[in-house]
């Protein structure tokens, strides 16, 4: 059965809008189509008492007065920029006064820690910090969304989403994953997360329900709450899959779970191959995606028919994009309307017109196999010179992820090469040392390396480049 996609999700245009449930809380509460239309629509009257169209900071978490107020943003023109509830008030801070918002919303300690139902009450309204509206910019008309480049940190650098991009990812990722009205996703990212995001976007673009919850993988209560809820679609990034695995979920009954996705960096093979014989025993779908948050989220997705043959695979381009490598540098470049409008820097950025057209150049390194499908091989910017030889950094963590069977991080600047790997034992430390002088013959004054209890993590489970470059010194 083909998915029935409505166009611009945050109308909530559904076929039996009094009956189908958007959301739940996994506390009892739970939010028809009609109801959560009728509390955005209220909200949306708050917000345009406030102003038209006004640039908002919007604190994020999975819980329905959160996708309400989100709901509303795009309802009435208010463009929010979302950003991680536990944000470090310096970076909070810096980002206040780049881009002046004319409010901000954070959810409040009561909401944050209860244990009841829906909260929208006079407490969610009072959490707005309505503030001096600003003149110095226009907000560009077809600017819909912001989000950090990273997805987690206070960096003044923000991706601009147009609504044609939210509408366009959000009905792709629908039609691919063949989202029903009868499925339900567990919100197990966050929503200030393009990945995280595009799970709630999709699911109310197909008319699906969400379970808002921001319940831990390793909390004792996950499998109870996927059981209960019946749960049928879960996403994760890479370290979310190898905890999983760890938990001994693969082994649990949930008859109810069809679907699980996977983005937001490469899974390694040996992980990869546990959650496909995982999904084949227990008869899932198991789709390896690609994506950056500049494409708002999908760029593309391997068919879980074709994953066992293409392991080292993005997969092909989801429907209405396209995809080729630069004839001279083999970067991966993306054409979708799901492209950003383009980078701001500052408040006066957020004024600008549509800059790449919808064409991303992703930074990439890739190949193509005769079949059409893509594979990453690297990063142009992820090189580094040693001894006048060029090294491809995502090469050698991956070869020596596969010789260890150990989490690893590789980075290097200025004639050195810092390599990070999770273990203590000095038995790893020679075999890591003996490949770098036998492999890439590679002097031992080049290169350093740190046996560490867990690499440092962003909390969208991706490698912390920066935190280790600040390491090597």
């Amino acid at each position: 059965m083909e998915p029935i996609v409505k166009p611009d999700f945050w109308h909530l245009q559904v076929s039996t809008p009094v009956k189908q449930i958007a959301c739940t809380d996994g506390k009892g509460g739970s939010l028809t189509y009609q109801e959560l239309n009728d509390w955005v629509d209220q909200i949306g009257v708050c917000l345009a008492s406030h102003g038209q169209r006004q640039l908002g900071f919007l604190f994020s978490n999975n819980s329905l007065e959160w996708l309400c107020i989100y709901l509303a943003c795009l309802r009435t023109g208010h463009v929010p920029l979302l950003l991680p509830s536990d944000l470090e008030s310096g970076l909070s801070n810096q980002l206040l006064d780049t881009y002046q918002p004319a409010w901000v919303w954070r959810p409040s300690k009561v909401q944050e820690e209860s244990k009841e139902s829906l909260q929208l009450t006079a407490s969610v309204f009072a959490a707005f910090d309505w503030r001096q509206p600003s003149a110095i910019e226009q907000l560009h008309p077809d600017l819909g969304l912001l989000l950090s480049t990273s997805g987690s940190t206070g960096s003044p650098k923000l991706v601009r989403l147009s609504y044609r991009s939210l509408t366009a990812n959000a009905s792709s990722i629908a039609n691919y994953l063949n989202i029903q009205e009868s499925d339900k996703a567990l919100t197990t990212l966050p929503p200030n997360y393009s990945y995280g995001l595009s799970v709630i976007n999709s699911h109310l673009a197909a008319g699906a329900t969400l379970l808002m919850n921001n319940i831990s993988l390793m909390s004792r209560d996950f499998l109870r709450t996927v059981q209960q809820e019946k749960v049928t679609s879960l996403a994760g990034v890479p370290t979310w899959y190898q905890m999983l695995l760890r938990t001994g979920f693969d082994k649990a009954e949930v008859p109810s779970l069809r679907v699980l996705t996977q983005a937001g960096g490469r899974l390694e093979e040996r992980t990869k191959r546990a959650v496909l014989n995982f999904a084949k025993i227990k008869g899932l779908r198991f789709f390896v995606m690609y994506g950056q948050t500049e494409a708002t989220a999908r760029i593309s997705y391997v068919p879980p028919d074709a994953l066992p043959d293409k392991l080292d695979s993005i997969g092909i381009p989801i429907p209405g994009g396209s995809l080729e490598l630069d004839s001279n540098t083999s970067e991966l470049i993306y054409r979708g309307p799901n492209v950003m409008m383009g980078y701001a820097d500052s408040r006066q950025d957020l004024s600008k017109d549509d800059e790449l057209g919808g064409v991303l150049r992703t930074g990439d390194i890739g190949a193509v196999d005769p079949q059409g499908f893509f594979a990453i091989t690297g990063r142009l910017k992820r090189f580094v010179k040693l001894s006048g030889n060029r090294y491809g950094l995502d090469e050698i963590e991956k070869q020596l992820s596969n010789l260890t069977h150990a989490h690893v991080a590789v980075i290097g600047r200025d004639e050195r090469l810092g390599v990070w790997v999770e273990g203590s034992e000095d038995e790893l430390l020679a075999l890591v040392k003996g490949f770098l002088q036998e492999k890439y013959a590679l002097h031992h004054t080049l290169f350093r390396i740190h046996l560490v209890p867990a690499l440092p993590l962003l909390p969208t489970g991706k490698r912390d480049y920066s935190t280790l470059l600040l390491q090597l010194g």
